[in-house]
């Protein structure tokens, strides 16, 4: 399941379109709930680098997210209390240290918050797309990372459903 998910992201990030520049910066600011996937890539991907975990909230739908590789479904209070209690999924997005202190032996889990990836690793490529699943418009974000330190050739995609207010997460790895 992990290779056929790595292949298809895999070709996704070789054929995904280049965003194209913002033509007025001013109105990335003036729209906090961004419209193209392009945006919501950069807006959502800059929380993560930042560690801005009360920002990554306003992103958690009323009715939670899908997280890890089983897509175990986990409701926004019981996200909201990892993140103010800096334990589970806020480790694993922005803190190493943590995750690496609450880590089960699993030797094949980077030990590197999504943080340290996105801001210390060798080399980051980002893209984003979206589509239609189900009558349900979808932005799909994706990092594919080059990090000897913390596993070597990583990839994290995160889902996003066009809500009511803007885009909220589905799916988090």
């Amino acid at each position: 399941m992990r290779l056929v998910r790595a292949v298809i992201v895999s070709a996704f990030l070789m054929v995904a379109p280049v965003p194209q520049a913002q033509s007025d910066s001013a109105s990335s600011v003036a729209n906090p709930s961004p419209e193209r996937p392009s945006e919501l890539e950069q807006q959502f991907l800059g929380v993560i680098r930042n560690g801005d975990a009360l920002k990554l909230l306003s992103y958690v739908p009323e009715d939670g997210v899908h997280l890890g590789h089983h897509a175990d479904h986990v409701t926004r209070t019981e996200i909201e209390e990892q993140l103010t209690n800096r334990k589970g999924l806020y480790c694993k997005l922005f803190d190493s240290t943590c995750l690496r202190a609450n880590a089960e032996k699993d030797a094949g889990q980077p030990l590197c918050s999504y943080r340290e990836l996105l801001t210390s690793s060798d080399k980051v490529r980002t893209a984003s797309t979206e589509t239609t699943r189900n009558n349900v418009r979808q932005a799909i974000l994706i990092a594919e990372i080059q990090n000897d330190k913390c596993g070597g050739h990583l990839l994290i995609d995160f889902i996003f459903n066009q809500q009511n207010g803007g885009w909220k997460l589905f799916s988090i790895p």
